[in-house]
């Protein structure tokens, strides 16, 4: 594993890398995984370091990228501005970055190590209570991707009940949401939603698989969490979501809601893997022969 400092985008960041793959992680602020991809490629990231929202205690700047949030959403919660430097250690073949409490207290923690020279990645979100008051909330991992992919999202096919008369699964809109929205296919085995031009839209349900997926340009970016299918989400019960939006494409897993006590932490932990010469996903049947072959 290699590790060394230097600028992106105007951002101060740590790299990390072996011999296949390299990620970019912000210390100047955040912090932000803001570069991923094969160590000779390019970034399987959205990179938008112009992107703001106003909230109450100042912009809130998204730069693109991966990034640990909290849910439920809330506007004076969830935005709170992140642009103090995190504090950064070395672990064995890594990194931690450690955020300052933001306005509830909660510390966002980021702790990233390289797997040997797989092209994988194991990311462990932690939120803490620093605070003195317990909080209701559910680790949120964002990935802000490049637009031009295929998001996979694989569905539940087990069955409810012994004799397959109950439903087992469901989809989640937003009021902005187009359910109609031809870059949404809500297949049976895989649902895809491609990342092509058009108005911003969301879906969400809750993953049984405990994998999401992207494909873009070659490359498949997976993504396997434990899905905890049982227990209470956030967003009538979502663990994976996906947010479309002109310049990028927000593939999403959410951990389940908790009681975090005054010093208490909450971890949800993810292994990222780059599939190297996978071809264009066209179609559903095409996304779960690959999801097979692949072992998803």
């Amino acid at each position: 594993m290699t590790a060394n400092a230097s600028d992106y985008n105007g951002l101060s960041c740590r790299w990390l890398g072996n011999a296949r793959v390299r990620l970019g992680v912000t210390t100047g602020r955040g912090p932000r995984v803001v570069w991923w991809g094969w160590r000779d490629g390019g970034n399987l990231f959205a990179e938008l370091p112009d992107m703001t929202r106003e909230t109450p205690e100042g912009p809130y700047h998204f730069l693109g990228g991966h990034r640990l949030w909290y849910a439920p959403e809330v506007l004076t919660r969830t935005f709170w501005p992140d642009d103090a430097p995190p504090a950064v250690a070395d672990v064995p073949g890594g990194a931690r970055f450690t955020a300052p409490p933001d306005g509830a207290g909660i510390v966002k923690e980021l702790t990233i190590t390289l797997d040997g020279d797989e092209p994988r990645a194991l990311v462990r979100h932690t939120l803490r209570n620093a605070g003195r008051w317990p909080v209701e909330l559910a680790p949120w991992a964002l990935s802000m991707c490049r637009p031009g992919g295929v998001v996979l999202l694989p569905q539940p096919r087990e069955v409810a009940d012994p004799d397959g008369l109950l439903p087992n699964r469901r989809f989640v809109f937003w009021p902005y949401s187009d359910p109609a929205d031809r870059r949404f296919h809500l297949g049976s085995q895989v649902a895809l939603v491609r990342g092509e031009s058009g108005p911003i839209n969301k879906l969400g349900y809750l993953n049984h698989d405990g994998w999401v997926a992207y494909w873009l340009d070659g490359t498949l970016f997976s993504r396997r969490y434990d899905p905890r299918p049982d227990a209470a989400h956030p967003d009538i019960g979502c663990n994976a979501e996906c947010y479309l939006h002109d310049r990028f494409v927000e593939v999403e897993a959410l951990g389940p809601l908790v009681r975090l006590e005054p010093g208490a932490a909450v971890h949800h932990d993810e292994t990222w893997r780059l599939h190297a010469n996978v071809p264009p996903v066209s179609d559903e049947a095409a996304a779960a022969a690959l999801a097979a072959r692949l072992g998803l």
